[in-house]
């Protein structure tokens, strides 16, 4: 009687390794090994080129700070002008910021969802103020909007002087925020799946609920976002504020052009002026911003 057993015995379990597969592992530990230390030496490098960029821009900031003194920052805010300062800032910020959204929503929204050639020249062309001198803004407001500006046939029938008004130091704010505050929420808007937007259209929602009721609450971070940002950057406008809406104690004298007008007389309350600046925008909408990034 013949046996019938399995010859291939333990010969089933080996593992088969292809000539080329023992080539490709020998060669990535030999570049692995010999390469080791350039690796180290590049994430060294990396850190310390990061490391830079945080210690300059600290350095700056923290000489405000290190520069000033309890007293002096007492004095300032003391002063009625620094008060009335605060009080304008805070109120135009409040107003544009507002005019902001009414006008950037509905803009972010269009363009996001429309990529034709005009959309993206309308977005390419509202991006200008974020390359435009502060200098040359304000002086094209003024081209603009002044009594002998292009509109001014239209501001002299209502009877309106917009020029050093508070109403000016409103549309230098909306002119700065729009680019920044449109394009974090355009890019929210392009962030969504265009299947949602499908779905909704299948179920008979309207543009204007797909807006509101979808778009919207699924771009909260981006729109807080860009409302941030924006307010910063309204914060700090000084150059076309200066030339379109000058610099009138309780009127349309910001906090920016508080600082310089206090710098040609006492350095030192200049200074605490700064700080109080960044106390009052800077550090709560970092914190702001920090809070929403680790949500």
């Amino acid at each position: 009687m013949i046996k019938m057993g399995n010859d291939a015995g333990p010969k089933q379990n080996q593992r088969i390794i292809s000539p080329d597969i023992e080539l490709k592992d020998s060669l990535l530990a030999y570049f692995r090994n010999r390469f080791d230390f350039s690796f180290d030496l590049t994430r060294s490098l990396l850190f310390f080129l990061a490391s830079l960029n945080v210690v300059f821009m600290c350095l700056i900031i923290a000489s405000l700070f290190l520069s000033t003194s309890p007293a002096d920052l007492a004095r300032t805010v003391d002063n009625l002008n620094t008060l009335r300062a605060i009080k304008v800032s805070l109120f135009s910020i409040l107003v544009s910021i507002i005019i902001t959204i009414f006008v950037g929503v509905p803009f972010s929204y269009v363009v996001s969802q429309n990529g034709s050639k005009i959309n993206k020249i309308v977005n390419m062309f509202i991006k200008i103020p974020l390359v435009m001198p502060p200098t040359v803004a304000g002086l094209a407001m003024l081209l603009t909007f002044g009594n002998r500006g292009i509109l001014s046939n239209i501001i002299n029938g209502l009877n309106l002087n917009l020029p050093f008004s508070f109403a000016a130091l409103v549309i230098v704010q909306v002119f700065v925020m729009l680019p920044l505050f449109t394009q974090s929420l355009k890019n929210g808007f392009e962030a969504i799946d265009g299947e949602v937007k499908e779905a909704a259209m299948v179920f008979g929602a309207e543009e204007k609920d797909i807006l509101f009721k979808i778009f919207l609450p699924l771009s909260i971070k981006p729109l807080l976002t860009g409302i941030i940002m924006a307010c910063l950057r309204a914060a700090g406008e000084f150059g076309a504020t200066m030339m379109f809406a000058g610099n009138l104690s309780g009127k349309t004298q910001t906090l920016s052009t508080a600082i310089y007008t206090m710098a040609q007389k006492d350095l030192g309350q200049s200074i605490a002026l700064a700080v109080v600046l960044i106390m009052t925008f800077a550090i709560p909408l970092i914190i702001l911003e920090l809070k929403l990034n680790s949500d």
